[in-house]
């Protein structure tokens, strides 16, 4: 099937200042078009991810210069059917040279910045389909098996398609909900002599397995 539906993952919204700075943050939503008797995928809050105006003493104050925020998932059909998602690294330009080697490094529009990545959390704590608990697996581009499921976490990286199985392969549903993790981790030797502006966006395109 021919039909893909998308919703972009905005990692924005946040500027990093020295203290005698003044922020300001800019919201950016952008949505899917969604043709009839296809299946429709759709984030929390439009996508965004708002981590707001963080100073170099913040920054420096987080356990491991990282921040963990949740993002709501929801995939929803007119009948049973298997799909997947595919990710698309729309700042992958942009990723510290250090990390690029990591298929899970997303870009945040600065290399200078750091990195995020989107995983889900092992055992389908937050993964429903049709009310049935199911878990994440994913298959890398150009293989046919899937990998993943029970104690593995499943990085949403580009060139690999994430699914959900209940049993053996992906299964089929009309309605899912799952909470993804959106992590950002920050360099530890980021130049505060000036504003930085975050601007991580990354597309998620729906495909028909």
């Amino acid at each position: 099937m021919s039909l893909k539906q998308f919703c972009v993952l905005s990692v924005l919204a946040c500027s990093l200042s020295s203290p005698c700075v003044t922020s300001a943050a800019d919201l950016s939503v952008n949505g899917y078009i969604q043709p009839g008797g296809a299946c429709g995928i759709a984030l929390g809050n439009g996508g965004i991810v708002d981590l707001g105006n963080l100073s170099s003493k913040d920054v420096s104050s987080l356990p491991n210069r990282t921040v963990i925020r949740n993002m709501p998932l929801t995939i929803n059909c007119p009948h049973p059917t298997k799909v997947g998602v595919d990710t698309i690294d729309n700042r992958a330009g942009t990723r510290p040279p250090e990390w690029a080697i990591y298929p899970e490094v997303l870009g945040l529009g600065n290399p200078a910045i750091g990195y995020y990545d989107i995983f889900s959390p092992p055992y389908g704590y937050n993964s429903l389909a049709d009310g049935r608990r199911v878990v994440a697996i994913w298959r890398k581009k150009g293989k046919t098996t899937w990998e993943g499921a029970g104690d593995s976490y499943g990085n949403w990286a580009p060139n690999t398609t994430m699914s959900w199985e209940l049993g053996s392969g992906p299964v089929a549903f009309k309605t899912l909900t799952d909470v993804l993790k959106v992590r950002v981790r920050f360099e530890g030797d980021i130049a505060f002599t000036d504003e930085l502006e975050i601007d991580g966006s990354a597309t998620l395109e729906l495909v028909y397995l």
